[in-house]
């Protein structure tokens, strides 16, 4: 378990600048990690979780809509390997979706609380894992952008992708279907709000 204190972050320190737009949720996603592995009440877990899945469910979105195309190689073996991996990660980021979508999150582990935590716990390894191995591509990414006017374009093309990413672990493939889905997850986060005004975990993923 992580000491308490600064957040450890797994942004690398010069983040190519081309991909600006995407600092903040990673930054969000580090935060949520580290308070995972200090927090013991089982409804800011739960909570955390929740919102976890939703900030990597976004990130990952943004990077397969727009940042795996603009590689140099788009079916290189490397991207290919992440792809494995993403849809992994995805099958997991379900079980929390499910479990945690509609429910209170004191309620998330009254039914089977250690398949919830193993569940949780599964997230945790493959998104720092994936993280590593991204942000490898990331840097060649950058490497393809020939002039400052592609990457001015692509970073504006970021950004829009973060704005509208899906909040699901498997995005819808369209624009309309990818708003329906985030209004689900919304209208489901605007009734927990109703029946918990206190999110455990806020002060972590609103910081």
């Amino acid at each position: 378990m992580a000491s308490d204190g600064a957040v450890p972050s797994s942004v690398p320190e010069r983040l190519p600048a081309s991909f600006s737009p995407l600092i903040d949720e990673r930054e969000r996603i580090d935060r949520i990690l580290h308070r995972l592995e200090l927090a013991e009440e089982l409804a800011e877990r739960a909570d955390l979780g929740s919102e976890l899945v939703r900030s990597m469910s976004r990130y990952e979105d943004t990077l397969e809509r727009v940042v795996w195309p603009a590689a140099s190689d788009p079916n290189s073996a490397e991207l290919q390997e992440l792809a494995g991996d993403r849809q992994k990660l995805r099958d997991v980021m379900v079980v929390i979706q499910k479990r945690t979508q509609h429910v209170d999150p004191r309620n998330v582990h009254v039914s089977d609380s250690q398949g919830f935590e193993d569940a949780l716990e599964e997230v945790a390894r493959q998104i720092r894992a994936i993280l590593v191995k991204e942000d490898r591509q990331l840097e060649l990414v950058e490497a393809t952008l020939a002039s400052s006017e592609i990457r001015e374009r692509f970073t504006s093309d970021i950004a829009h992708a973060i704005r509208h990413a899906s909040e699901s672990p498997n995005p819808a493939r369209t624009a309309i279907g990818r708003a329906v889905a985030n209004l689900g997850v919304k209208l489901d986060r605007n009734f927990e709000d109703v029946s918990t005004p206190q999110h455990p975990g806020a002060e972590t993923t609103e910081a």
